[in-house]
């Protein structure tokens, strides 16, 4: 199927390559004379504008169209015609010596007539949707640089909810309406109306010309099993007909920093303040460098003072270059984008660094009754130290703690030296450094008998050391054919139409994989033995074929409007993995998997394939009566053979108001006021490869066989070979409204979404005789809910132009069942439990610190009356205690409880827009309430225990009066802990942050230049300044206040890399 395939798109390609072949009806002259141009300017729908604006480009000379839409004009052979009308697009035209101009038609306003948007398989105008499709502001997302095609959604869609931490490269999460399943929630992404999976980073967001987002059955259900999350549909820039070539640049340089301040970091004194009197309250060993002075207070050996965070961190760069060809001739167009975008990371070291190459063809081709249409994109990125520099990692074989470069800079004592040029040979210092060659590179690095038992590793030496890269390079190739049937066989009908198409498709990616961890020694507690370096290269190689056939029908028959599409699609994905991996390499070390001493290898290899009907049907009457119906049938490789097949059906109705004879409210007033209803169920088979497939595990059981032991083979892991789809119900209510000649556009929205049918582990009985504890079933139910408004309000009828966008949503969870034998699914300091909201955060509530010994006495007499001896064992005078939850008179983890909600209850979006003389500036905003946030470093800084380094407020613990009590309001600080519990370090109500926020995402100053300062060499000159990530008002300590945590920990920010702060300047224009 395969070649097949690429045959036919091959030739589609060939065709759509004529759209470079200039047209052939030229009239017969030097191109230094004038000719008479005529031609006919329509609308979208094919009808004549009247009184339209026919305009030679710079000259005077021009004319209007008459009743039938004609025009005559003459020109110079190699001319430019600009048409323009009320309420549609300026057009440009090249002359290109013809006399005849065919026909030129004007694309509309979308600010001030009904916008046509793309939806599955076809197009509807924004004011006949019955389904909630939100749509991104095309002109203004242009006016703003993106490095990324998600972060354009940022506060601009209500419901859509988009998260990323700072890595350069790095892929936001976007999640619609909520969370809706236990696995992936990102939303299927659909580019030119091909599906290309989850993921879009490495496509070029300057290749954008519009998007929207499905969110909900009715609009989504005709993409069925892949739609559970939502829809994104992308479409990319073509040329246009009857344009010259045309050249337009786009490019920036910025610089990026890592915010400094949000967390107070104690400098050398402090910090030898603070171990000193730890040790002494846990009654440890002050470590050998640090002594009590003669003021009382404890200090270092020397004068090192390291500000690790100005050690590590460095002003990072980005910068963009986007060029874009286009134009096209009476029956061609084309589009051809080169970008170019690269980002050095703010961290010292091999990264994080991220580079991208992207390129993309479009090509249309129009004969009598046939629109060919083709598209290449290819793009190649190089990843650097991505995982390494915000993932929890620890090496294979690496004794002592090498944490992310984050949590290391931060959490580093100031009393190490970042550098130091005496550990490349440290045999005289630690004794098993004898056995390395380059010991610690020069980097700073401690010791036992001076700094303590902090067993921490130099960040600096990990992120340069420690290396990883992937390289990846993707491609995607579209082909495309509409045949107009009726035409085909002669029939010319206004009123009826009926057209086929084709859609080809096919992607590959190939990716390769590079780490490496050499052998080095730090000291006596972290090291990485030679048996244990390792070099480990990979492959991974993903493949798509996509063949969709549809057939379209356009009917109007009176004032009812029928439009109806049924179709056939065949996806084919293949995945191929390769993995092999070195111990021990000689030195000098030459980085391959042949000179290892130990070798091993593993590979990966699945095929998977989805089969679907459709159809739809979209009826209205007089523009009035709304009704669409959607019905999907999926056959899976995913699923049994029982049930592999699943519907996926929607139905929608709308009713415009403003259209009745009764609606007595001047259209100035308001341009449309529309309810809007729907119903579906939406499907996600996005569940992993031969889940219901059991697998034998070889001579792992015995038999007896004529009193005879024989070895053989049994079934390793119970599995259920029923999994099916998990679904999605879907229920939405909305009102859509225009006001005051569309300067006003509202929307408001009420939502449900039932999931059911989640997979989830399910446990197994002890009896069953197998290994595995639980069994992925279709087990849980989980709803969402909640409203949506969005509101944008625009004046372009005075020289100060502005515009105005707001959008509003609120969620509320909750789970409703996790399947038979399953009361609550406990992960770390999470719960979930049916009934309430997906993972809330699980500890102990804090009641605050124990200020004197009558204080501790009386609650000792509680544990008593309880017949218990302590409260809480081995707590003292500035110790935390807690609420005694389930009244035993004791603190154990049975008095753990529900603390709060990571879920964002409420989140919000706020842009404006305004021009004025050649001046624009373009500010965007959005932010979360109702929530909290926990997060690792901050609670890692704020512990009042342990050997690394802590915030300055730990210096105000230990503080008594003379009669003993403890004055301080920090619980007093351990080196280590002797109790039971820890009891000043338990996850407690104190360890969560209110996080509501408000971040300034975007500004952006430009100017305009008139073109007659470039004598028409250039034209569109537009330069401008921008600030990133500029300012969060939050009281939340922390960097991405946004983050959102994993699905079972919302809420939970473990060293997510920091979004830097991003100042640019940027340029472009058109020739």
């Amino acid at each position: 199927m395969r070649k097949q395939l690429f045959s036919v798109m091959l030739c589609l390609g060939a065709i759509g390559g004529m759209a470079m072949m200039p047209s052939p009806l030229r009239a017969s002259v030097t191109q230094s004379q004038t000719i008479k141009v005529k031609g006919h300017v329509v609308d979208e729908k094919g009808e004549p504008l009247i009184g339209a604006t026919v305009k030679v480009k710079n000259s005077k000379e021009g004319g209007v169209t008459d009743l039938d839409g004609n025009f005559s004009v003459d020109a110079p052979y190699n001319a430019t015609l600009v048409v323009s009308y009320i309420g549609y697009k300026d057009h440009e035209v090249a002359v290109r010596g013809r006399a005849i101009i065919d026909q030129i038609q004007l694309e509309q306003d979308n600010r001030t007539l009904d916008q046509v948007v793309v939806v599955g398989y076809g197009t509807q105008k924004k004011a006949d949707l019955t389904g909630s499709v939100a749509v991104v502001d095309a002109d203004e997302m242009k006016k703003v640089s993106n490095s990324n095609i998600s972060t354009m959604l940022e506060g601009k869609v209500a419901g859509v909810q988009v998260t990323s931490d700072g890595q350069p490269g790095a892929d936001p999460s976007v999640r619609i309406r909520g969370i809706g399943t236990f696995g992936s929630q990102a939303p299927l992404y659909v580019i030119d109306g091909v599906p290309v999976g989850t993921t879009i980073r490495d496509f070029s967001p300057n290749d954008i010309e519009t998007i929207q987002v499905l969110k909900d059955a009715a609009a989504g259900a005709i993409y069925g099993s892949r739609a559970a999350n939502g829809v994104v549909i992308i479409t990319t820039k073509n040329g246009k007909k009857d344009q010259p070539l045309r050249l337009d640049y786009s490019g920036y340089f910025g610089v990026d920093a890592a915010p400094k301040g949000v967390y107070d970091l104690m400098n050398a004194d402090q910090y030898s303040q603070y171990l000193g009197q730890a040790c002494t309250n846990s009654g440890t060993p002050v470590p050998g460098g640090y002594s009590l002075g003669s003021d009382n207070k404890y200090h270092f050996m020397d004068g090192t003072d390291t500000d690790w965070f100005d050690e590590v961190f460095k002003t990072g760069t980005r910068m963009n270059h986007h060029v874009d060809l286009s134009g096209g001739g009476s029956h061609n167009t084309y589009n051809v984008g080169l970008d170019y975008f690269n980002q050095k990371g703010i961290i010292e070291g091999a990264g994080p660094n991220y580079e991208r190459y992207t390129a993309r063809v479009n090509n249309t081709f129009d004969t009598k009754f046939i629109k060919f249409r083709t598209g290449l994109t290819y793009t190649h990125s190089d990843q650097d130290n991505m995982a390494l520099s915000n993932a929890s990692e620890y090496v294979q074989g690496l004794y002592g703690d090498v944490t992310n470069v984050l949590r290391g800079t931060l959490l580093m004592q100031p009393t190490i030296k970042a550098y130091d040029s005496s550990t490349w040979v440290l045999d005289n210092k630690v004794g098993s450094a004898s056995g390395y060659k380059y010991d610690a590179y020069g980097y700073g690095v401690y010791y036992d008998n001076i700094h303590g038992d902090i067993s921490a590793s130099n960040p600096l030496l990990v992120n340069n050391m420690l290396t990883r890269k992937t390289l990846v390079d993707r491609f995607l190739g579209t082909a495309s054919a509409d045949v107009d049937l009726f035409k085909m066989v002669g029939l010319q009908n206004k009123n009826h139409s009926l057209h086929y198409n084709i859609n080809l498709s096919y992607s590959k990616t190939h990716a390769f994989d590079k780490t490496w961890v050499p052998a080095w020694i730090q000291s006596n507690r972290v090291y990485l033995a030679k048996s244990n370096e390792r070099l480990t290269k990979g492959s991974r190689d993903y493949s798509d074929a996509l063949i969709e056939n549809t057939l379209t029908y356009d009917g109007h028959i009176g004032q009812h409007n029928i439009n109806l599409v049924v179709g056939q699609t065949f996806e084919d994905e293949r995945t191929n993995l390769l993995t092999g991996w070195a111990n021990e390499l000689d030195e000098p070390y030459f980085l391959q998997l042949q000179n290892g001493t130990t070798r091993d290898a593993s590979s990966y290899e699945y095929k998977h394939t989805l089969a679907s009907y459709l159809a739809r049907l979209n009826y209205n009457y007089a523009d009035k009566y709304l009704l669409s119906v959607i019905v999907r049938r999926d056959g899976s490789s995913r699923l049994s053979k029982n049930i592999r097949w699943g519907w996926f059906p929607s139905v929608s109705a709308g009713w415009r108001i403003d259209k009745e004879k009764w609606f007595k409210v001047p259209t100035d007033i308001i341009n449309m006021l529309k309810l809007r209803g729907s119903y579906g169920e939406l499907g996600n088979e996005n569940i992993g490869e031969y889940q219901y497939m059991a697998t034998m595990a070889r001579n792992n059981m015995s038999y007896s066989f004529g009193n005879n032991v024989v070895t053989g083979s049994a079934i390793a892991d119970f599995v259920n070979q029923n999994i099916a789809w998990e679904k999605k119900i879907t229920y939405n209510v909305g009102i859509d409204m225009a006001m005051f000649n569309n300067r006003l556009e509202f929307t408001a929205e009420w939502y449900k979404n039932r999931a059911k049918d989640l997979l989830y582990g399910v446990p197994v009985p002890e009896q069953a005789g197998v290994a595995n504890t639980t069994v992925t079933m279709n087990a849980a139910t989980m709803d969402n809910s909640g409203f949506e408004f969005s509101a944008t309000y625009r004046n372009y009828d005075h020289p100060l132009k502005w515009e105005v966008t707001g959008t509003l949503s609120t969620l509320r969870n909750r789970v409703k069942s996790l399947g038979f034998g399953t009361d609550s699914y406990i992960s770390g300091a999470y719960i979930t439990e049916p009934g309430k909201e997906i993972g809330k955060f699980y500890g102990w509530k804090y009641a605050g610190i124990i200020r004197s010994q009558a204080q501790l006495n009386e609650l000792n007499k509680l544990a008593a009356a309880q017949g218990k001896t302590e409260y809480q064992q081995g707590a003292n005078i500035g110790d935390c205690y807690y609420e005694d939850v389930n009244g035993d008179g004791t603190i154990d983890a049975s008095d753990q409880t529900v603390l709060g909600s990571g879920m964002p209850k409420m989140n919000f979006g706020l842009s404006a827009h305004l021009e004025y003389k050649g001046f624009d500036l373009s500010v965007q905003t959005y932010g979360a309430l109702n929530y909290h946030v926990a997060d690792d470093i901050y609670n890692s800084l704020n512990s009042c225990y342990g050997y690394g380094n802590k915030d300055v407020a730990l210096l105000d613990a230990n503080r008594y009066a003379d009669d003993g009590t403890y004055l301080s309001n920090v619980p007093r600080t351990y080196a280590a802990n002797n109790a039971t519990l820890a009891w000043n370090d338990l996850f407690s109500s104190r360890k969560i942050q209110n996080a509501a926020y408000w971040k300034i995402a975007n500004v952006e100053f430009g100017y305009n230049m008139p073109d007659r300062w470039f004598g028409g060499v250039v034209s569109g000159v537009r330069l401008y300044v921008s600030a990133q990530n500029l300012y969060t008002f939050t009281g939340y300590k922390g960097y991405n206040v946004d983050y959102a945590g994993g699905v079972f920990t919302p809420g939970y920010n473990f060293c997510s890399f920091p979004t830097p702060r991003t100042f640019m300047v940027g340029l472009h224009f058109s020739y």
